[in-house]
């Protein structure tokens, strides 16, 4: 299933792929390969497998992407599998951001609908990072205005989604304070916050364990 490249180009028709990698120039790979493996560790039985394996040539480094696939090459060319491998990694990004930055990383319950609340409220509270990092980038941008336009374009390297995810937990208290205000909520009294915060709810519970430490309750035996 080798595709046919005119003028001088390297065959891959029987070769090991390691071995001609650093000679080939064309931009793109598309073979189906053949791999050896252990069917159990230490069997000494082994297995083959077929596999589509294609590869995009980087033109800054001048280096292959290879992607190992079972997807049809009919229905799917060799960039749509790299874009394929890139959306799969930007998922497993969003899930390892849900749970660093939004509490998914360690859930205190069993209990589903809570489990399920606990989810939903996490992937608003980053969908609304994702807004405010987008009117930071905005900003950022009308701030450098006056500059060349090629500098201006890379806002999105100086303000990186995660960094600007992190700054909005960290700051979010703020953000919250700033959205009641702007929406027209009034503010907590501060005092009455702080003195609500600070009470104890069990005042007597300090005088009944040195009661009892002291001995003042009797109990009967049975």
């Amino acid at each position: 299933e080798l595709r046919t490249w005119r003028g001088n180009s390297i065959p891959l028709e029987g070769e090991s792929l390691q071995a001609v990698l650093e000679d080939l120039q064309r931009q793109e790979i598309d073979v189906r390969i053949t791999l050896s493996f252990e069917r159990k560790r230490g069997s000494g039985a082994s297995a083959t497998r077929s596999f589509r394996l294609v590869g995009l040539r980087n033109k800054e480094s001048e280096e292959y992407h290879l992607y190992l696939t079972n997807l049809a090459r009919e229905s799917y060319s060799a960039p749509d599998i790299a874009q394929l491998y890139r959306a799969r990694w930007e998922v497993e990004l969003l899930f390892k951001e849900l749970k660093s930055r939004f509490g998914l990383d360690e859930i205190k319950t069993t209990d589903g609908y809570i489990i399920e609340a606990l989810i939903i409220m996490a992937a608003i509270s980053l969908m609304m990072s994702r807004v405010i990092v987008d009117e930071l980038r905005s900003l950022e941008a009308r701030q450098r205005e006056g500059e060349a336009a090629a500098d201006a374009d890379s806002s999105a390297s100086r303000l990186p989604r995660r960094r600007c995810s992190l700054a909005v937990e960290r700051h979010g208290h703020l953000i919250q304070l700033y959205l009641m205000v702007e929406l027209g909520y009034e503010l907590p009294d501060l005092d009455e916050l702080l003195l609500w915060a600070s009470r104890n709810p069990n005042p007597h519970r300090d005088r009944l364990r040195e009661q009892v430490e002291r001995g003042e309750f009797g109990f009967d035996r049975y």
